[in-house]
């Protein structure tokens, strides 16, 4: 797996990442309200879909991480104290997780 993403496309997958909860939420409210598709509901369907692939090719413990990184927004520092994950485990789950997504997105 290349490890070497581009920064702004790093950045880009970690963004899409914390907002895939609140982008799922805002869909389901969209789609009640309207019943045709736009490009913008497709679109955000897309993402969505993306970052659900990436999800159900992690291992339970990879979850978790993901959990505590992107939907409770938890640093390395608090992994590490109260989770006993260590900073090295941390950012290899992370790096593992922004790689797939970019191969989902199709960047590498």
């Amino acid at each position: 797996m290349n490890n070497k993403l581009n920064k702004q496309v790093k950045k880009f997958m970690d963004r899409e990442l914390r907002q895939y909860k609140t982008n799922k939420k805002k869909i389901i409210r969209f789609e009640e309200k309207n019943t045709e598709a736009s490009r913008i509901i497709l679109l955000i369907k897309e993402r969505i879909e993306y970052i659900e692939n990436v999800i159900k090719q992690l291992n339970p413990f990879e979850k978790e991480v993901f959990n505590l990184i992107f939907f409770e927004g938890r640093d390395w520092l608090y992994c590490e104290v109260n989770k006993n994950i260590s900073k090295s485990t941390y950012y290899n789950i992370y790096n593992k997780i922004i790689n797939l997504l970019a191969e989902e997105w199709g960047e590498i």
